[in-house]
């Protein structure tokens, strides 16, 4: 069976032809949680009076999971086997070797899975599975695959965007769409609740304007880190100043800040690199940038060109330096940042 992403699948769940067992691979707990909640909706169509038995994989012994898979329930006719932590199968016994007892732990499920129970199903959940297990690989090829990646890249925002609205038969114009991508952090829950908040404002109207999101959206933890960029790249040291404030009185953690400030100018770095490699603006934006908002990528080739390559350099070198301060508390974070913000943005 064809792998699915976990947002193709929750686009249309009712789509998907019920399958004996599932492997839901992915570390980000929250569409983890969406997908085994949609899982069970569409278990239930074909095992209408199942009952319900979750396992962990850090306690589940080898003469269990033969137990468990093999018996039938005194209480259903039907059952839903759920492994959780399955990455961490054969740790049950701390004074055994895990990886062989995961193996051999694997290799019941896989040998069950030849030949799985018509009225039994299971869903296996993994942060990640290891390819160069034979094992996992019977397992994964008997398992209809969904895989739960966290949010990288600001596209795979616009695609889950695109697949809720579609789920919630909504339509949002492009305007509105840049503006909730602008303004919501890189982050399947907190974009979630977000959409979450729009729908209730909306109610049963069809289509999402750009005023909902101003109204649901006023001011966002990415929307300030945007602003943040923005104040940076034209070299505004009271409005960068004044951002860096601001976050830290909404609860920004100073490191945060700091990690965000290198990777804006790494992105300055990487732009001017390729430049210089005399690759073109359109192809460092579709193939180069892709931890960017679409709609802001354009900007950061003049950000770039406000800052020269040997400004750059001193730039991570306060960045480095300001680091190592804040961990040694050898001032308070407000005046280490604002100390730093100003040194790279007035460094001429």
């Amino acid at each position: 069976m064809k792998p699915l992403k976990s947002q193709e699948f929750l686009a249309s769940p009712a789509a998907l032809k019920a399958a004996s067992a599932y492997l839901v691979i992915g570390s980000d707990s929250y569409i983890v949680e969406k997908v085994c909640r949609a899982l069970r909706e569409l278990i239930r169509k074909k095992l209408p009076a199942y009952e319900a038995i979750v396992l962990w994989g850090d306690e589940l012994s080898v003469s269990e999971i033969s137990e468990y898979l093999d018996s039938y329930s005194i209480f259903a006719e039907e059952r839903l086997l759920i492994i959780r932590n399955a990455h961490r199968l054969g740790e049950e016994n701390k004074n055994r070797k895990a990886p062989e007892r995961m193996k051999l732990i694997l290799s019941i499920i896989a040998k069950y899975l030849a030949n799985p129970e018509p009225t039994q199903a299971l869903i296996v959940i993994a942060d990640s599975v290891d390819g160069r297990i034979s094992e996992w690989k019977k397992i994964k090829e008997a398992c209809q695959v969904i895989e739960c990646d966290s949010i990288k890249y600001s596209n795979e925002m616009r695609a889950w965007l695109d697949s809720s609205l579609k789920a919630n038969q909504k339509t949002m114009n492009s305007e509105a769409k840049n503006l909730f991508l602008e303004k919501v952090e890189l982050d399947y829950k907190t974009a979630d609740n977000e959409l979450e908040k729009i729908m209730i404002l909306v109610g049963e109207r069809k289509n999402i304007t750009l005023a909902d999101v101003h109204t649901t959206l006023p001011t966002t933890r990415a929307g300030s880190l945007t602003e943040f960029y923005r104040a940076l790249g034209s070299r505004n040291t009271a409005s960068a100043v004044s951002k860096v404030l601001d976050m830290l009185e909404n609860d920004w953690a100073d490191l945060q800040i700091l990690s965000n400030l290198f990777r804006f100018f790494f992105n300055l770095w990487r732009i001017q690199t390729l430049r210089a490699k005399h690759i073109t603006v359109d192809e460092i934006i579709s193939r180069h940038l892709k931890d960017i908002f679409e709609n802001q990528r354009r900007d950061y080739f003049s950000y770039a060109a406000k800052y020269t390559p040997k400004e750059l350099v001193k730039a991570f070198e306060l960045i480095f330096e300001t680091d190592s301060q804040i961990k040694l508390s050898m001032a308070e974070p407000e005046i280490l940042l604002t100390i730093c913000i100003t040194k790279i943005c007035n460094d001429k």
